[in-house]
């Protein structure tokens, strides 16, 4: 299906292209760039880290983190969270939508707990984060396991954190095009530099028009992005940050295809849809913010942000409610919904070093408040009908006409946070690291007709610690231990009518990290296991009630290797082993995988060559493959099995000089046919994107 580029926008995308591309033309002369900070541009590894706040290295971070830099996102052309992902060691995406701007993000086994843009939570977490341009942003950044100190509440997954890109103090353009299959077309557009001549004030802005079709008919996502910052420097140490960013997504909705009713998947072509043609889905996000650092002296820094984002969205879908009968009939449903969310975010903290005993450590300390206002309710079904899979009447079907009751009540959700966490140098190669966060919230539920507060919780205080040591058996590398810890907040009603406990998971991890070929080469190795206790489990005794008698596990083993091997030759390198339990549970779950769509073996290989001199100069090649092992889904006593399999990529490109480059890469080389997820069996079972090749032109000035 085909859709027009909106013309005015794609125009003045390649308009501000074309202009700052002659802008920096005419001050090339000039400009020499000397202030990459902590960009990751150029490279597969990244010098520190902004998720710790502390700026410390991952070397220096005892606990598994994965950094996806922007040379890497560049060479493979990745423009969405959902793809930069699943290339990562030990992260496992479920889509929730054909689409791609709804997915699931899993590591360990766990829901990641939290999606940060520059340490402050995405508002409506991981689910919605997936949906953002990564034009915008320098690299993310993963850590796998417990983020209590960062997240507070949380799933035990871990937490991705967005580092955008900063205004820099000297000129850059860049941007580019793409064309692809299935549709793509996209423009973008970056620049940056200083805006007086002292060089005080610095701004950025990049602008992004994406217009995509799919395999899956119907199928289409429009998206359109823009983001702008400025910086100030009030004093030599003291820079003050504003911006906004503005995204606005049209899309139609897939909630994929149903299964048999023996647990079979379905073997119908790729293209095929559950849904109409007038199934949709819009989603506008606005987020403003302001930051406030300050550089002390001694090398620490003094940092306070603010962040305010709003949130509307509409969704309309037809799809499939009810398991395939042998004829090909199964039940259909229409559905449509209205959301809104408001969220303000606030943080300050400390991070510095500081002498004790004529050793240097050191230290963060932190104050952290989250608000978060959401409409609920506002959603109704229209009425259900029989179709067949195999005759899909569905798509031309009339959408009957749904009155939405507006929204019922809003719930607003409050955290507030203390934070601190100190590392301390025992001796030359032994460094001890404490610290923890204490946490208050609340949830209350306001009627909308009258005001009338109808639910409040307050979980009471909860205090996650972690604690680590650190070792280095040489000057490359480094041995680790850590303990962490995150809760999750439950809903569950016991007999009492009272709240269960919380959730309540630790973690203990042990590895190995190194630093090689004069830190150009970054490896690491981790065994961990993770306990998640406290889960609510029905009460045996009161049907209507819960108790808090759950317990699962998750262990296993992850190995790691990014960097350069050799000049020209970049390399990414990774194996994750998964294994989930139920330790305690019903009897019929104990033993089981708890987390059975997250496939036990996982390993992703790829390099990049690019010629340096001879006949081949500019040149580049590269490619990799992905293994998966098999996964499942259960659907009571029936099993939903996707096989193991292999995926191959290859990429190829030409550098026409320092500013100009033209890119190929195909994904799925080998046109694989196979089911990326499978989760029950009235829908949301997702075949994986058939061959694609995707033509990039890249402008850098």
């Amino acid at each position: 299906m085909s859709h027009d580029i909106a013309g005015p926008r794609a125009v003045t995308a390649l308009a501000l292209l074309a202009w700052c591309a002659t802008a920096a033309a005419q001050a090339l002369p000039e400009v020499r760039v000397t202030d990459s900070g902590t960009t990751t541009e150029g490279t597969y590894t990244a010098r520190e880290l902004d998720i710790g706040k502390t700026g410390l290295s991952p070397r220096e971070t005892p606990q598994s983190v994965s950094v996806i830099t922007r040379q890497q996102l560049d060479d493979r052309n990745l423009t969405k969270l959902e793809d930069a992902l699943k290339s990562t060691v030990g992260v496992n995406i479920t889509r929730l939508d054909g689409a791609g701007n709804y997915n699931s993000i899993q590591a360990r086994g766990f829901d990641i707990g939290a999606v940060l843009l520059d340490g402050l939570p995405i508002a409506q977490g991981p689910n919605y984060a997936t949906a953002l341009d990564l034009a915008l942003y320098d690299r993310v950044e993963v850590l796998r396991g417990p983020a209590g100190l960062l997240q507070g509440a949380g799933e035990p997954g871990g937490a991705v954190n967005l580092v955008r890109k900063r205004a820099l103090g000297t000129l850059r353009v860049g941007g580019g095009a793409q064309l692809g299959s299935f549709g793509l077309r996209r423009v973008d557009a970056d620049i940056t530099g200083p805006l007086n001549a002292a060089g005080t004030l610095r701004g950025r802005v990049v602008v992004v028009e994406d217009r995509r079709d799919s395999f899956v008919d119907l199928l289409f996502s429009n998206k359109h992005a823009a983001y702008g910052t400025l910086e100030l420097d009030l004093a030599p140490s003291t820079t003050l940050s504003v911006g906004a960013t503005r995204q606005r997504v049209r899309s139609m909705v897939d909630q994929g295809l149903p299964a048999y009713a023996t647990g079979e998947l379905l073997d119908v072509p790729r293209s095929t849809v559950v849904g109409t043609r007038s199934n949709r889905q819009d989603m506008d996000t606005r987020d403003v913010f302001a930051e406030l650092e300050h550089r002390l002296g001694n090398g620490g820094t003094v940092k306070a942000a603010l962040r305010d984002v709003r949130r509307d969205n509409f969704y309309r879908s037809g799809r499939a409610n009810g398991a395939v009968a042998a004829n090909g009939n199964f039940a259909f449903e229409t559905v449509d919904l209205k959301g809104q969310l408001k969220d303000r975010s606030a943080d300050l903290y400390l991070a510095t070093p500081f002498t004790l005993a004529g050793r240097e450590h050191r230290l963060l300390l932190g104050l952290n408040r989250n608000e978060r206002e959401s409409g609920e309710g506002n959603f109704a079904y229209g009425p259900r009908s029989i179709f067949n899979i195999f005759a899909p009447a569905y798509i031309d079907m009339a959408y009957p006409q749904i009155t939405l009751p507006g929204f019922t009540s809003t719930t607003t959700r409050s955290k507030t946070a203390l934070y601190g966490q100190a590392q301390f140098s025992v001796t030359e190669r032994l460094r001890l690291l404490a610290g923890g966060r204490m946490s208050w919230a609340e949830v209350e539920v306001q009627r909308n007709s009258d005001g009338q507060v109808t639910a409040r919780s307050k979980p009471g205080r909860q205090f996650t610690p972690n604690l680590a040591a650190l070792f280095d058996l040489t000057p490359q590398l480094t041995a680790y231990t850590s303990y962490a810890e995150s809760f999750v907040v439950q809903s569950q009603l016991d007999s009492r009518n009272q709240l269960l406990p919380a959730r309540s998971a630790k973690q203990v991890e042990v590895g190995m990290k190194g630093e090689f070929l004069n830190k150009r080469l970054q490896a690491q190795a981790a065994l961990f296991r993770i306990d998640d206790a406290n889960r609510a489990m029905a009460d045996p005794v009161v049907s209507t009630a819960y108790i808090p008698g759950g317990e699962v596990r998750s262990e296993g083993l992850e190995l790691e290797a990014s960097g350069q091997i050799a000049p020209g030759w970049d390399v990414l390198a990774g194996y994750a082993y998964t294994k989930t339990e139920y330790l305690k549970a019903p009897a019929a779950q104990l033993g089981l995988a708890f987390a059975p769509a997250t496939p036990k073996h996982v390993v992703n290989l790829s390099s990049r060559y690019a010629f340096r001199d001879g006949a081949l100069r500019g040149f580049s090649v590269g490619g990799g493959v992905s293994w998966r092992s098999s996964f499942y889904a259960q659907a009571g006593s029936l099993r939903l099995v996707s096989g193991n399999y292999a995926l191959a990529n290859l990429q190829l490109g030409y550098a026409f000089n320092d500013h100009v480059e033209l890119g190929l890469t195909v994904d799925n080389l080998f046109d694989k046919t196979y089911y990326e997820k499978v989760a029950g069996l009235g829908r949301q079972n997702f075949y994986g994107t058939p061959r694609s090749a995707v033509l990039a032109l890249k402008l850098r000035y």
